[in-house]
């Protein structure tokens, strides 16, 4: 009895001793909460009135806190500003695929988490957002799209599997399955030594969709709803893929993808209702309103939405003093942020901030620091400009964690 006396008050003792020591990190934790929602109060604030908001991100898109700090903004801007369209830079076919099985009442959210694509919905961070925003379409509050003209990926089966004969339809017999052949063989790649994409595949490629899109055309009105949409930006894949391919341009590559990202937001915004107003979920290096300071010869996304919305839309960026991201789609050993240096605009983000878990630098902020270090577009190669220049905002966290995506 004494034995099992000592042994339950060695147990209570313990317990006691693991509330003190746990009560701390607790606490800690509530505090650091508490200030990133106070935090992401503050962005909201500044962004609620725009009518297209870009949140980017460090283009290695492995960064868990700035993925459940987004999260956080789109639920924000859509349930308390009013923003009825989410944007992402995931496939334009799998989204209009997802939009037009809303409409039937066949939609599953296993169809928008395969249209947002891997590079997002397999992290637990993004995962509730997937859910909520897929609940959110389904009563009809929100709409959803994708912006990337690129096709087929095997977590995004529309395009993969069911885009070469939605778009060779349109076309006589013969000619229909010979080009349904050639486009499903470049969505799924099964080029190999034997049978390469070459010039020979270009010509037919480039020829199958310049038949669709002639065909679409004297259509007209009679055209499936989004068909024409999906053959004009099928063709500005091909030719990005020419360009990566047969020319080894990646300047030309990125200058394609993004005026092509446009051209498919712009289709979303006008296939929409009128004033419908967007937050697109991207890259920084997409968001960017001008690439000039690491590499003037492209011209990005951001730019061109700008010139199209000016003062109307912001683009926003987000960096850290120190801590870890991961790699593009979350596997593999992480990569420490070095502590910013003194003098860097994350390090001034801070000063005299105290134990804030983050800090939204605004437009008129940036232009005040100058030209200053910052890491916002890649964190493993920081860059010294103007940052009111390139974005309307950053968002500089204390810490940031690489994300691991759920196996």
């Amino acid at each position: 009895m004494d034995r099992e006396y000592g042994w339950m008050m060695t147990r209570m003792l313990a317990g006691m001793l693991g509330c003190l020591l746990i009560a701390p990190v607790l606490a800690t934790q509530r505090h650091a909460d508490a200030s990133e929602s106070a935090g992401v109060g503050r962005v909201v604030q500044a962004l609620c009135p725009k009518d297209v908001v870009m949140l980017g991100e460090d283009n290695h898109h492995a960064s868990s806190t700035t993925l459940r700090v987004k999260v956080e903004l789109v639920k924000r801007l859509v349930g308390q500003c009013g923003f009825r369209g989410v944007v992402f830079e995931s496939q334009f076919y799998d989204m209009l695929d997802f939009e037009r099985s809303l409409a039937r009442g066949v939609a599953t959210r296993h169809q928008l988490s395969d249209a947002i694509g891997p590079l997002w919905s397999h992290y637990p961070q993004v995962m509730p957002l997937v859910h909520w925003l897929y609940q959110e379409a389904r009563l009809g509050r929100v709409r959803i799209g994708g912006m990337d003209p690129q096709a087929g990926n095997i977590d995004e089966p529309y395009s993969a599997q069911k885009l070469p004969g939605v778009l060779s339809a349109v076309l006589n017999r013969a000619h229909r399955e010979e080009c349904e052949h050639a486009i499903y063989r470049q969505n799924n790649q099964t080029y190999d030594q034997a049978r390469p994409f070459d010039r020979a595949v270009m010509f037919h490629l480039r020829a199958c969709l310049h038949d669709i899109r002639d065909r679409l055309t004297k259509m007209g009105r009679k055209a499936p709803r989004g068909l024409k949409a999906m053959a004009d930006s099928y063709a500005a894949y091909l030719e990005i893929y020419v360009a990566s391919q047969l020319k080894h341009d990646i300047t030309l590559v990125a200058n394609r993808r993004d005026r092509a990202m446009y051209v498919n937001f712009m289709w979303w915004r006008a296939h929409w209702p009128k004033g419908t107003r967007i937050v697109v979920w991207c890259a920084t290096v997409h968001a960017a309103k001008s690439s000039k300071g690491w590499d003037a010869s492209i011209r990005p996304f951001g730019s061109y939405v700008h010139a199209r919305f000016g003062s109307r839309a912001a683009a926003i960026g987000f960096s850290a003093l120190g801590g870890t991201y991961g790699n593009v789609g979350g596997h593999g050993k992480p990569h420490a942020i070095p502590h910013a240096h003194a003098g860097s605009m994350e390090a001034r983000a801070f000063e005299g901030q105290g134990p804030r878990a983050m800090r939204f630098v605004d437009r008129a902020q940036l232009h005040a620091m100058g030209k200053v270090s910052s890491r916002v577009i890649n964190f493993a190669k920081p860059y010294t400009l103007d940052w009111s220049r390139v974005l309307d905002g950053v968002i500089v966290l204390r810490r940031e964690v690489a994300a691991k995506a759920k196996s």
